[in-house]
């Protein structure tokens, strides 16, 4: 699962719905605007993150975003990316790296 799926997921839509969304952001009537420009700040955190400067976080904030979701796109979309390249690193699906934390996290309880 990567960031995208992981963000629309959240907001409680189905697979089918998360595919559709993703298949055309800008042209889904399932999300607003503000979580289209949530998505795509995504999407540049994962393909460009040395992109993004201040001028791109006022950008966001012109928009509507509050300095609390930019945080919170930024550290959901950093530990996905995180997540899919230790799963890589590992040769295990995500879904593996997860189920693997969650044994790890109850042997240190």
């Amino acid at each position: 699962m990567d960031a995208h799926s992981a963000m629309v997921m959240a907001q409680g839509f189905t697979q089918e719905q998360v595919e559709s969304i993703l298949e055309d952001i800008d042209a889904s009537s399932l999300i607003d605007e503000k979580t289209k420009l949530i998505l795509h700040f995504s999407e540049t955190i994962t393909r460009n993150a040395y992109q993004i400067h201040e001028g791109t976080l006022q950008e966001l904030r012109d928009q509507g975003c509050t300095d609390e979701e930019l945080f919170e796109v930024i550290a959901v979309a950093s530990l996905f990316n995180f997540m899919d390249r230790m799963a890589d690193a590992l040769g295990a699906p995500v879904e593996g790296l997860q189920e693997m934390m969650k044994q790890m996290r109850a042997t240190q309880s």
